[in-house]
């Protein structure tokens, strides 16, 4: 459980881990450079707790705030928990058995509730509706350059998963869908809990709204280092066009056409096209759609809101 300056939560986030009914865990409180008065409300916290262990470091930030955490923690599965937000009494039982019981299973997660439940954001209950909706690892696996498929707070981990790709990294985009990604590439098989099992602290000032990290260009930023890595990586040039809220189509340099819906947005959002050109496939692709952003000597993309375009059959 990272911490930083979440003091005012604190007290009701260890009690939800208190009243889980399985009761064989840890809790790793990293304290991450908190102003608040935070670390010295975990040290009086972990007196009367004597599952809580609280490491204090300087601001690290979240990704190093983790791996910080998995580094000294002891057990085989690792369940994430944000500071400000909320288990259900039965969360860590019904996800340790779902791993027990479907040991192909890597990764589980759960539905969610917000807080404050009338939380008035659009935007994020149609977010919740659709997170909720993918309970499948197919499901969750064509949706992840979407959004996040599997609230990251929620999760419950094999900790041979996760150390098998590395943990997590910093790498100025969304830590937990450039985890999802990496896990999935690996082969990992995810899950998630039908029932609703976590609460998700709506805050203004929370990581989601206030981290450049989880701003609109970072997580573009991943989804094309997704993509050119991944399934486009013997393509020189590609694209992805995106029309309104049905998915897209991606063209090769082959002329062979992938499955759809491999590229996304968060949702509701205007159309998007996005271009992803190796060195070779650069100038055609400069050519063909404008994209001023294409740089030398790099895999870069164009993220155009708005009118689509399309380049089909770039060659080398």
């Amino acid at each position: 459980m990272p911490v930083r300056n979440a003091g005012r939560w604190l007290v009701p986030a260890i009690a939800s881990l208190r009243r889980q009914r399985f009761d064989d865990f840890e809790v790793i409180a990293v304290e991450d450079g908190s102003t608040d008065g935070s670390g010295e409300r975990l040290e009086r916290l972990a007196r009367d707790e004597p599952r809580l262990r609280v490491l204090r470091l300087p601001p690290t930030g979240l990704p190093g705030a983790l791996q910080a955490g998995l580094a000294v923690a002891r057990g085989d599965l690792i369940a994430r928990h944000d500071a400000d937000d909320l288990s259900h009494p039965a969360r860590f039982e019904r996800q340790r058995a779902l791993l027990l019981e479907q040991p192909d299973v890597d990764v589980v997660g759960c539905r969610l509730a917000l807080r404050p439940r009338d939380y008035p954001g659009v935007g994020m209950r149609h977010w919740l509706a659709w997170h909720n909706a993918l309970l499948s690892h197919d499901a969750m696996a064509r949706e992840v350059l979407v959004d996040s498929p599997l609230a990251h707070g929620a999760a419950m981990l094999r900790r041979s998963a996760l150390e098998r790709v590395g943990g997590w990294r910093e790498c100025g985009w969304p830590e937990d869908l450039d985890l999802w990604v990496r896990l999935l590439r690996s082969g990992a098989r995810f899950a998630k809990h039908p029932a609703t099992l976590y609460a998700w602290r709506q805050l203004p000032d929370g990581v989601t709204r206030s981290a450049a990290r989880c701003r609109r260009e970072a997580f573009d930023a991943l989804k094309l280092d997704a993509l050119v890595t991944g399934i486009l990586r013997d393509h020189a040039a590609v694209t992805v066009d995106r029309r309104g809220r049905q998915p897209g189509a991606l063209a090769g340099a082959s002329g062979r056409r992938r499955p759809r819906g491999a590229s996304g947005r968060r949702r509701p959002s205007s159309p998007t096209s996005l271009a992803a050109a190796r060195a070779a496939g650069r100038a055609g692709v400069r050519h063909r759609s404008g994209a001023r952003a294409l740089a030398r000597g790099a895999d870069h993309c164009r993220v155009a809101r708005g009118p689509r375009f399309r380049v089909r059959g770039v060659s080398n």
